[in-house]
């Protein structure tokens, strides 16, 4: 049996999906399978997938378009290695990958998952400048869950004996890897490697305003049901100003007065209900308040006067950096 199963699900995907494979099949370690299901595409893809041959390749389909969730569960139900890693059909992987990965995981048999950056290219493959990455050390990524995801789906690879007995909710689209990664990093280590291992590719439907509408959607989701379980029953004003916290830069000071006071809840519910290690919910909420208090130049020093009034403040080397940033950009 290989030690990892790469799993692919497809659904129109002709144009990329060559690319997708090779970035597999071109792998640094050999002792892997590649599962791929074509989830009833109406182009080409299929053509495309079963023109390559190579018998670590097995391809499935689906009769007829099941969605990305349900394609990815039954790609799971699929997998019987050791480790299980996603590629979706127009991202690809670096050659040394999944051997990093597995080395990885291997050396640290307490994690459940790994990921690593990603480098963003557009719909033609050119780089578009921008990265995926996270400079938050390993053990505070399940309280930085909370707020952001940083764990690339086409990065990810899982030990299978700790995937949770229900995987991908389809109730969560299309935030439902997130949703996931929130729930098996609840109770297991988890790791982002600081390098560059996959191409993520962005198409014009990734950044529509369709699309970036139902992914606030599910994204408030995650932090309402995070935030039910530290036993906070957030109205919709206050799931609203958490996704902002994670996501907006501010609007006031005003504003800023309103996110202090919402972090040191978190803080406070947390001491009493005990969800999230304290130290690293300690540390995110600090990384939380000064971004968000350096997020618009426009408030001036008056953000800052704000910033150090917070409980929430603690002067560690990368927020010295921030703040120094932030004086530099307004005077």
């Amino acid at each position: 049996m290989a030690v990892v199963s790469v799993l692919m699900p497809v659904y129109n995907a002709e144009k990329y999906v060559k690319e997708a494979i090779n970035s597999i099949l071109n792998q640094t370690l050999k002792d892997f399978e590649l599962i791929i299901l074509n989830d009833s595409s109406t182009d080409n893809s299929k053509d495309v997938v079963l023109s390559i041959q190579d018998n670590r390749i097995r391809y499935i389909e689906n009769e007829s378009n099941q969605g990305l969730a349900f394609s990815r569960n039954r790609l799971l139900s699929e997998a019987k290695s050791k480790y299980i890693a996603w590629l979706d059909a127009d991202d690809m992987a670096y050659p040394t990958r999944l051997q990093d990965e597995v080395e990885f995981l291997e050396a640290n048999p307490g994690h459940a998952m790994v990921s690593g950056w990603a480098r963003l290219i557009d719909s033609d493959g050119n780089a578009t400048g921008d990265f995926i990455k996270s400079y938050i050390p390993d053990q505070h990524l399940g309280s930085l869950l909370l707020f952001v995801n940083y764990f690339v789906q086409s990065g990810m690879m899982l030990r299978r004996e700790h995937l949770p007995e229900v995987h991908y909710r389809p109730e969560y689209p299309p935030a439902e890897d997130y949703e996931l990664w929130v729930r098996i990093a609840a109770s297991h280590a988890v790791a982002i490697l600081p390098k560059i291992l996959v191409d993520y590719r962005i198409h014009a439907t990734n950044t529509s305003s369709m699309q970036q509408e139902r992914s606030e959607k599910g994204i408030k989701m995650n932090h309402r049901h995070q935030l039910s379980e530290l036993g906070i029953y957030a109205t919709q004003e206050e799931i609203d100003l958490h996704y902002s916290i994670a996501f907006k830069k501010a609007e006031s000071i005003e504003y800023l007065r309103k996110a202090s006071v919402w972090l040191q809840r978190i803080k406070a519910q947390n001491k009493i209900s005990g969800r999230f290690d304290a130290t690293s919910l300690a540390y995110i909420l600090s990384h939380r308040w000064i971004k968000v208090c350096t997020s618009n130049k426009a408030l001036g020093i008056q953000a800052l006067k704000v910033y150090f009034k917070s409980p929430l403040v603690q002067l560690s080397l990368r927020n010295v950096f921030l703040i120094g940033k932030y004086l530099f950009e307004i005077f």
